[in-house]
């Protein structure tokens, strides 16, 4: 994902919810290999989207590019084109069907805003805290950048697996750099999760901390469900899983029902109470 650090993370958001495939989906039909760094179609489609990325988003219409793959698991040219923008039609049909025989794929889309903390009050979402922190902050994978780009997200929650706590949060927060990119380092096993995340802290991990070490699961894209966890470094996070501006939550769950009301505690929006209107989206 070529996008610039104060809207990368947002991306990450909005390309999940959208269920966009990244370069990592591997093959699964007649034994093809999988699609990661060594794959020479997935090394050609970074090839094209370095050679064009800069020139492209001069553009102020052009929001981002990432290499991504089509239904038919063919590696491609993934464009980002601000839907509001007068002209978008016009930059759509000057842009090439195909960069170095790689497919060019278009999304018109919102402009991606990130907010900053949160917007109700005083408690900040993004600031560097004192441990052992509270959760539904800033943090993420400390290797999550590359050619003056960083992402980040949100620690989500505590949870205990066999008596040991982790920090459960996104994949595509986590761990997703599984294709080597302008860094040329992929998330592995043991690699620091830190608080905040690299956008909080101008891209320094340096000026974060590290609160867990990634316990890599490769949630996706095996299956659909984008989680991830750390492996919480003794003393740094709060051992009854406080989150910001909630507390400490139950360790027992209970049923989803219509309207019911929802909080939520996170990096870029803060804290918000929500309702549940819909069931088994799809």
């Amino acid at each position: 994902m070529r996008i610039p650090r104060s809207v990368s993370s947002l991306l990450k958001i909005a390309a999940s919810l959208l269920t966009l495939l990244f370069v990592a989906r591997p093959f699964t039909a007649n034994g093809d290999p999988p699609l990661d760094n060594n794959h020479p179609a997935i090394r050609a489609a970074i090839a094209a989207q370095d050679e064009v990325t800069d020139e492209w988003m001069k553009q102020p219409e052009v929001l981002g590019t990432s290499v991504g793959v089509t239904s038919g698991g063919t590696p491609a040219l993934t464009v980002y084109i601000d839907r509001d923008a007068t002209n978008a039609g016009q930059v759509i049909r000057n842009l090439p069907q195909s960069v170095r025989g790689i497919g060019v794929d278009i999304h018109l889309t919102d402009k991606f805003r990130a907010m900053k903390g949160n917007p109700h009050n005083q408690t900040s979402h993004t600031a560097l805290q004192t441990p052992p922190i509270q959760l539904g902050t800033s943090g993420g994978w400390s290797k999550d950048l590359a050619n003056g780009y960083c992402c980040g997200g949100t620690l989500g929650s505590l949870v205990s697996i066999g008596g040991v706590q982790y920090i459960l949060s996104n994949y595509h927060v986590f761990e997703s750099d599984i294709v080597s990119g302008g860094n040329n380092t992929t998330a592995q096993t043991g690699d620091p999760i830190i608080q905040p995340g690299l956008i909080d802290v101008n891209c320094n991990a340096n000026n974060a901390q590290t609160v867990a070490t990634l316990v890599k699961k490769s949630s996706l894209p095996t299956s659909n469900v984008d989680c991830s966890v750390g492996k919480v470094v003794s003393g740094m996070v709060r051992t009854d899983g406080a989150i910001l501006e909630i507390g400490t939550i139950s360790n027992t769950t209970v049923g989803a029902f219509i309207n019911q009301a929802v909080k939520k505690s996170g990096r870029t929006t803060g804290f918000g109470i929500e309702c549940n209107c819909q069931r088994d989206l799809r």
